[in-house]
Parts: C-alpha cells; sequence; structure tokens
C-alpha cells in the first residue's frame, strides 16, 4: 500500500514536521520520517520547545552544565535549540543539496518581544542565522506591519525567512511583494538569487476556531432564522476558502507572473506558501479536513505529529487547491454579508497569535527555569559581578561555613553554628522552626483551602491586617504582588498609630464588610493590641456584639493573651502558630500564610517551590564577607510589581545582623541615580522576573558595575515564586549572621524605645501632658531640636557635618503615608544621597521600630537621622486605655528620639505644624541650602 505522505511529493506539495526534539533526532524518528514518509522540512516553535524540555531528561545534563556557568534562561534556551536545529538540518542536508536548496529546511523562531520591532527583528535575525551557520535554516519573523520591512531586509541580505502568523490576504500578499522586492534588490547589487529561500505561513484551523465562535454568535441570537441559516452553512468553510483564494494571489505573483519567470531564468526560488496550524480544532471536522483541502503545486503542508499518524493512515492525495475557487470568493462575502468584518477578524487574529507566542515563549523560560532550579539547587538563579576584589574573603567565608557544616546544621536545628554559649543555643533553638515551617504549612493544605472557602462565601470586600514588623509585611508583599483572586477581600496592612491613618482606614470602606486579622506573636504588642481594641469597639457598635467575632481572625503563639481574647470574643477564628519561630523568620508560616488564603491564594501553589532540605551557603557567605570589608549597604533594585518585597527584605536583614556594633544596612526602595551617586560602601541586589524582565534593572547595574560596584542579580521565574525568595533570604541571612559571629536571631535593641514610650506615657498619666524638647531653631512651619546649637546656629549645616563617607542617612518618618508626603520625603533622600554620595533608608514609624530600628541602636555607629514628626490634633480614643492614639504616637516619636540621643546618635527632630506639605517642602529647602554650603 502507498504512503500517502509519500505521495504529496508526486503532486509538487512538501510535507514539513511541525515538532523538533532531541529525542526526535537521536532515536532515529526523524531519519525515518525523512526515508520512510518523505518529510522534507521542519517547523519549531516556542511550544515545542517547551514540551521537549519538560518531557523525559534528554536535556537535563545539558541544562545543568549550562546553568552552572551563570547563562541566563534565555541563553540556555538559544543554545539548548540551536543544537537541535543543527543537528535536524544536518538530517535535511542531503535533501537540501539534492533539490538545489528548494528543500530540507528547519524554521526557528525570533524570540516574541520583537514582533513590533522592525530593527530588532532585522538584527537579532541576522544573529540567529550566523549563530546556527546552516544553509538549511529558516528564521520566522512575524508577517506584522513592522515585520513586512525586516522581512525584506533580510531577504535582500541572505537570510532565508518563514514568515509566520499570516491569517488575511492583504498579509499574504504584503508578504508576497516584500520577496519580490527583495529579489530585485538582489539582481540590481549583483547578489546570488539561488541562495535565498522563503516561505510564507498561512494559517487555516485558526481562521475556522475564529469564525465558527462568531458565527455561533449569530446562530445562538435567534433573531433572524435566515441568518442563523447562513450561518450554519458557512461553519468549517471559511478557513479553506481564504487558503485557496491565497493561491491565486501566490499564481499571480509567481508561477503566472513574467517578471518573476525572469528572476526565476536568474535563479530565484519560488516563495511557496505554508499551510501552517493544519490541525483540526473542532472534533467534528475530520482529522485530514484541512491537509486533504489545500494539496496543490508549489506549496508546503505543516503537520503536527498526530495529523502525521492521521495522514498516513487515511489520507487521500489529489490536487484541491484550486477546487471551487469561485465558491471560496462566495464565501468570503457571505461572511461579510452576515456582518463579520474580515480584516477586523484577521487582524484580532494575528493580535492573538502573537500574544499567544508571547504567552508560549513565557512559559517556555519559566519552566526551563523550574528545571535549572531542581538540577542546579537553589542557587542557580544567582549571578554575581564584580567580586575580584573580594574573592579571598568571599572564599574565607565560604569556607567557614563549609567546614562548620553550616547546611547540615541549619536543616537540623543545631544552634552551635551561631554561638557556644548554652543560654544563647536554647535561645536560638526555640527561633528554628521556620527552616522546616514550608513542610509543615504544605500538610494543612485542607485547612487553608477551607479558610479561603468561609471567606469567599462570607463576601467580605476588605480585609485589614493589624500587625507589625514581621506579622505584617509578608501578607503586604503577596498582596501587592499577586492581588487578590475574584471574588476574595483586598488586603490593608495597618501597622501605625497615627490616628490620621487610623481614621481613615476606619472610614474608607465598610466595616460591615470588613474583615480584621489581628496578627501578633506575642499578642501584647502596643501598636496591635490597641488597634484591635479600637476596631472591635468599632464593630460592635456597627454589626452588634454577637456578630462582631465573625468579622476577626487571630494569628498568634499559643498561650499569648491575643488567644484568650479569641476566645473570648468568639473570633472567627484563631490559628496558632509554632511557637518556635520568630517575627521575622514567620513569612512561610501562618503569619503570612492564613492572610494570603484569605486573598483567594493558592497557598500549597506559593509552598510548592521552596526547597526541601536544602541550603545555599553562597549568599549568605557572601553578603556576610562583603559587610566585613565595608560593602555594607545592601541596595535592593527591584520590579514595581514586587517593590514591597524590598520591605521585608529590610526587617529581615536589618533586624537580624545589626547589632554588637556590626551589620547589614538593606537599602530598600531608592530611587536611581547615576552611578557617580554611590560610595563605595555599596552592593547591588537586582532581582527580575523572568516572565516580565525590566530592562531598566540591567541598564541600571550595567551602569553602577562599570563603575566597580559588586553586584548580585536573581532570577525568579515569576510572582508565584515569592515564597522561595523568603526561604532564600531567610536561609542568607542566618548564615549572614554566622560569618558575622553575630546570633540572628535576637533583637536586643528593639526594647529601648518601647521603654522609653512607656515611660513618656506614665509621665503623661501624671502631668496630662508630654514634654517638649528644647527648639534650636523655629519657624511658622517647622521646630527644630537635637544637634548642637553651640556649634552652629544652624541645625542642618551641623547635622549634614556629622555625615561622612561610608555612613548612611535615616529619615524617620513619624508622619502619615500619603503619596504627595512620601515623595517629599523621597526628594530629601536624593537631596541627601547625590549631594553627600551617603546611602539612605526611609522608614514610617512606629513601623519600623519593629525592622530597621534594632540595626539603627545596635548596629554599626555610621548613621546619621532625621526625625520628621506631624502631630495629629485628631483625638481617637483607645478603649480601656488612658491616653488616645495622638499621644501614643507622639510618645513613641519622641521615645526613640531620646533613645538616639542616649546612643550618641547624630538626631535632628524637625516637628512640623499648619499645612503638613508646605512645612515638608520647607525642611526639603533647608535641606538643600545646608547640602550645598
Amino acid at each position: 500500500m502507498s504512503n500517502p505522505l509519500r505521495q504529496l511529493a508526486d503532486v509538487g506539495q512538501s510535507f514539513w514536521l511541525d515538532n523538533l526534539s532531541r529525542e526526535l533526532i537521536s532515536s532515529g524518528e526523524l531519519q525515518g520520517l525523512i526515508d520512510n514518509d518523505g518529510l522534507r522540512g521542519i517547523t519549531s516553535n516556542p511550544t515545542i520547545f517547551e514540551k521537549a524540555f519538560s518531557s523525559g531528561d534528554s536535556y537535563d545534563s545539558d541544562i545543568a552544565e549550562l546553568a552552572s556557568e551563570d547563562h541566563s534562561v534565555e541563553q540556555v534556551f538559544e543554545l539548548l535549540a540551536i543544537e537541535d536545529i543543527r543537528n535536524a538540518a544536518d538530517k535535511l542536508r542531503p535533501l537540501y543539496d539534492e533539490t538545489g536548496g528548494a528543500d530540507g529546511f528547519v524554521s526557528l523562531e525570533l524570540p516574541p518581544s520583537l514582533a513590533y520591532d522592525t530593527n530588532g527583528s532585522i538584527s537579532e535575525a541576522k544573529r540567529l542565522f550566523g549563530a546556527v551557520d546552516r544553509p538549511n535554516v529558516m528564521i520566522k519573523v512575524p508577517g506584522t506591519a513592522e515585520g513586512i520591512p525586516a522581512i525584506e531586509t533580510l531577504l535582500t541580505d541572505g537570510v532565508n525567512v518563514n514568515i509566520t502568523l499570516l491569517f488575511s490576504l492583504d498579509g499574504y500578499i504584503n508578504v508576497a511583494e516584500a520577496y519580490l522586492r527583495a529579489m530585485k534588490k538582489r539582481v540590481e547589487t549583483n547578489r546570488p538569487l539561488n541562495t535565498v529561500a522563503s516561505v510564507a505561513s498561512f494559517f487555516v484551523s485558526r481562521v475556522d476556531s475564529e469564525v465558527d465562535s462568531r458565527l455561533q454568535a449569530i446562530i445562538e441570537s435567534g433573531s433572524d432564522p435566515d441568518a442563523r441559516a447562513r450561518a450554519e452553512a458557512l461553519s468549517g468553510k471559511v478557513a479553506i476558502a481564504n487558503a485557496r483564494i491565497a493561491y491565486q494571489e501566490f499564481r499571480k505573483r509567481f508561477t503566472d507572473n513574467p517578471e518573476f519567470a525572469e528572476l526565476q531564468q536568474q535563479g530565484a526560488q519560488i516563495q511557496r506558501p505554508l499551510w501552517a496550524s493544519t490541525s483540526t480544532k473542532n472534533p467534528d471536522y475530520p482529522d485530514t479536513l484541512y491537509i486533504e483541502a489545500l494539496i496543490g503545486p508549489h506549496t508546503v503542508e505543516t503537520m503536527a505529529p498526530a495529523s502525521v499518524d492521521a495522514f498516513r493512515d487515511h489520507g487521500t492525495v489529489r490536487v484541491t487547491i484550486e477546487d471551487d475557487v469561485e465558491a471560496a470568493r462566495q464565501t468570503l462575502d457571505e461572511l461579510s454579508a452576515l456582518g463579520i468584518d474580515y480584516q477586523d477578524m484577521t487582524r484580532s487574529l494575528q493580535e492573538k497569535g502573537v500574544e499567544l507566542f508571547a504567552e508560549s515563549y513565557d512559559q517556555l523560560l519559566a519552566g526551563l527555569s523550574g528545571k535549572m532550579r531542581k538540577l542546579q539547587g537553589p542557587g542557580a538563579n544567582l549571578s554575581w559581578s564584580n567580586m575580584e576584589s573580594c574573592e579571598e574573603p568571599i572564599g574565607e567565608a565560604l569556607g567557614k561555613l563549609e567546614s562548620q557544616q553550616a547546611t547540615t546544621k541549619l536543616l537540623a536545628g543545631d544552634p552551635s553554628l551561631w554561638s557556644d554559649d548554652p543560654q544563647v543555643q536554647k535561645t536560638i533553638t526555640n527561633r528554628l522552626g521556620w527552616v522546616h515551617a514550608h513542610k509543615l504549612m504544605l500538610n494543612k493544605r485542607d485547612e487553608f483551602e477551607q479558610l479561603s472557602a468561609d471567606i469567599k462565601q462570607a463576601g467580605f470586600t476588605r480585609a485589614v491586617l493589624l500587625g507589625m514588623g514581621g506579622s505584617s509585611l509578608a501578607p503586604e508583599v503577596l498582596h501587592d504582588s499577586l492581588g487578590s483572586r475574584d471574588g476574595f477581600p483586598s488586603l490593608r496592612v495597618l501597622d501605625t498609630t497615627n490616628p490620621d491613618t487610623i481614621a481613615r482606614v476606619r472610614n474608607e470602606e465598610a466595616l460591615g464588610e470588613t474583615l480584621f486579622i489581628v496578627s501578633s506573636k506575642s499578642g501584647s504588642t502596643i501598636e496591635t493590641a490597641t488597634l484591635m481594641s479600637y476596631f472591635w469597639q468599632e464593630m460592635v457598635a456597627e454589626v452588634g456584639a454577637e456578630q462582631a467575632g465573625k468579622h476577626f481572625i487571630a494569628i498568634t503563639d499559643p498561650g499569648s493573651a491575643l488567644e484568650d481574647q479569641a476566645r473570648q470574643f468568639g473570633f472567627r477564628g484563631c490559628y496558632l502558630n509554632p511557637a518556635d519561630i520568630g517575627g521575622r523568620y514567620s513569612a512561610i508560616s501562618y503569619f503570612g500564610l492564613i492572610p494570603a488564603a484569605i486573598i483567594g491564594l493558592d497557598v500549597a501553589e506559593l509552598l510548592k517551590h521552596v526547597p526541601n532540605d536544602d541550603a545555599d551557603l553562597r549568599l549568605g557567605a557572601t553578603i556576610g564577607a562583603l559587610a566585613r570589608q565595608g560593602r555594607d549597604k545592601l541596595t535592593f533594585v527591584l520590579p514595581e510589581s514586587i517593590s514591597g518585597l524590598a520591605d521585608w527584605l529590610e526587617q529581615l536583614i536589618a533586624e537580624s545582623t545589626g547589632k554588637e556594633g556590626t551589620g547589614i544596612v538593606p537599602i530598600s526602595k531608592e530611587n536611581a541615580s547615576t552611578a557617580a551617586s554611590y560610595g563605595s560602601d555599596r552592593v547591588f541586589v537586582g532581582v527580575q522576573l523572568m516572565n516580565d524582565p525590566d530592562e531598566s534593572i540591567e541598564t541600571f547595574l550595567r551602569s553602577v558595575e562599570q563603575q566597580g560596584h559588586p553586584t548580585i542579580r536573581i532570577a525568579m521565574p515569576d510572582v508565584s515564586y515569592l515564597a522561595a525568595e523568603f526561604y532564600r533570604w531567610e536561609v542568607a541571612t542566618a548564615f549572614a549572621g554566622a560569618v558575622l559571629d553575630i546570633n540572628p536571631f535576637d533583637e536586643p535593641n528593639v526594647q529601648e524605645a518601647k521603654d522609653l514610650t512607656n515611660q513618656l506615657l506614665d509621665q503623661y498619666r501624671e502631668q496630662g501632658s508630654l514634654p517638649i524638647p528644647s527648639a534650636t531653631q523655629a519657624s511658622d512651619a517647622v521646630s527644630v531640636a537635637g544637634g548642637d546649637p553651640a556649634a552652629l546656629r544652624d541645625p542642618f549645616t551641623w547635622f549634614l557635618n556629622q555625615i561622612r563617607l561610608g555612613d548612611y542617612l535615616a529619615i524617620l518618618a513619624y508622619t502619615d503615608t500619603r503619596p504627595e508626603i512620601q515623595e517629599r520625603l523621597n526628594e530629601i533622600r536624593r537631596l541627601m544621597r547625590d549631594r553627600l554620595g551617603v546611602a539612605t533608608t526611609l522608614g514610617y514609624g512606629p513601623r519600623y521600630l519593629h525592622s530597621i530600628g534594632q540595626l539603627y541602636k545596635g548596629g554599626p555607629p555610621m548613621g546619621a537621622f532625621l526625625q520628621i514628626v506631624t502631630l495629629s490634633d485628631h483625638a481617637i480614643e483607645i478603649p480601656d486605655r488612658d491616653y488616645p492614639f495622638d499621644v501614643l504616637f507622639a510618645a513613641q516619636a519622641l521615645g526613640d528620639f531620646q533613645a538616639m540621643q542616649e546612643r550618641a546618635r547624630p538626631v535632628l527632630r524637625l516637628v512640623t505644624s499648619g499645612d503638613e506639605i508646605a512645612a515638608l517642602d520647607e525642611i526639603v529647602s533647608s535641606v538643600l541650602s545646608a547640602a550645598t554650603k
């Protein structure tokens, strides 16, 4: 029995395979298709490569080797793809030679980001064509408006091109005309024509899928029986009609064109139509429908593997491409008569094609990245630059950790890595539960799913998390980066005692549709406790005492006062976190994951990327060693979509390492500047999302590298890897603590400001007011306290004179967090950094007291502190307390100011009055004036 696949060549049609993999080549299957079925070419695309990479292990050794060489995921894909393309091209080379370059091609596609980029397409296509270095390779270029001039240029310059994503007759004609112009240009410039080949990929089944859905809408409308009948009659016919008319346009320009005949005599090859997307999408259609309907001379038929098998089994070969051409024209006319705009439909198909291509490419990179990570461990998506000057101390730090068996000790919960003191070891042991918390949480998957279902059914529109530091920052990152799923509440974190902010949260949405998450490890944190009391009172007033508990959920340690309150008040839920997990290491525990479930996130999906029984030493060793060498300003550069991660990193690193006069100073959300603005104390950490890379980050990192600054690059496949990123940095911070010879699990200086605040509140109870520090300078808008008035009349000048290269400036903002306020505070940061060349931080009080405040007091004495306070006259009473929120807020600001003074830190306190924005503008002017003296 003859093989229908081989018979296609007898009628002038080439059969190409729409599939490629290493297994296809190495198994002999490709050679069998060539020898037995008459295969004459291959096309590839990201979906094909994604399937190839994810199936089996034939690529694993190469992926592991390339990943170990610090290649990006894009580079790894390209290197793997090029090897497969070359090997396939070599298999088809005899056919290419035998046909004089008319057949035997393999196609490689350009990245989707270039679909609308003419110059980029030209440059990249030439580079890839040269990199593959085979004459029988075609570069696939989309036939977009921007692609047409690129196609013409590439063909003129001798690059074989497979033009893809053609759906319309006009699109095909533009491509054919571009090919003809290119051949004429080669004649004019005395370049050979027989060395250039091209196909025009005209898509088929996708047209019917799009048209049939529009016809179905007409059928289901039921308004016009005649239109319904006509729509039914047209279903499944438009794609074939469209292709057959395109073939007529092909004949006009090539086989029936005397002008092209002259080009042929000079060696020009016919640009053949290639029928793409020939697999039937509708199961009601025969599986060989499109293949059999488009058989004809000077054409190419691509087939997916399933179509190859089907056509080999029961395909029928006869020339059909010119059957019923007039009927085909009538079909397109009828389409228009039914109100379906052909141009709109085909334009939409091309746009969707580009989008699908981009999605497929992103999936390919994400899958490949995951395999790289799996094969190389958690450090595979880390890369380093400009570490040469610190190579020796980094090596020593890494060697120290390895000799101490740091990974083994961490995973085993052995505290001896950080201290020899039995009492300290006992404390550390009770802080290492985070190491395996993700496994515990995965076992509670049903609990998280049940909570999500309950919250969705309850219909809450907003969740407000009352918590500080480690209890609030991870949920905020997850919400800001991943958002809430449809039908689930948004999340608002309230971590301040500022009465203006509290009032805004109270009034911005209906309390009756709000769920409060009260999150506190100890259950007695003053901010969380007072906020809970206030909002409980408000909720009781809103919905009644019996219903109020349904609007509250608690997350706390077993035996805390908050647990007792939750039981007493009938909270909707009370989740008891393992007591051996410290606050700042609690992201992958109930503290981070209960809020995630409440906003509808898939907790199991978040946790699946966290590595099991693995902990990479390199990152912790590197940042610890660099800090010892004076590169202690760890500056984070993140894309906007995950910018909140920097705040979480700030509290983790600062509170863990900033003690005993040492520490790493994390720099979060500092606006980028020119490389000259950064001192030699910097290390830059750039985090990229591989599925959505931010070119401005890479540009910035390259600029600082040119100035000699060390950089660390981290590639996250996508935002779903946030939990893995939390874990990476928890591990790195723990190891950095060992390198710095400190205990990363305590916070010995946090209590200082708390004690001073309590003393001030006692004074308020006794005297009815808080003390007011003596002003060294005052205007109608700003009162200045602190500094050394005996040295200079201008406290700003005195303050700036305290700052040396290698120091850092911290803005301690006891203000509201409105955007217009933050804009002014960031301007002060920018002025200080650019004028003085020092790193800057910005923290809102009292929030920062629970994070970077530990470093300010216990870390290296290199900080200068500018406290900016806006005292509110908005009195909100706190139930069962003898002071209101405005007094608590003011006492916390003043207590922290006094703590800085007691430690002899350079500190200025600026208290605004009247128009807050005008006062901040005055501060900006004063800083600018002092900085330019």
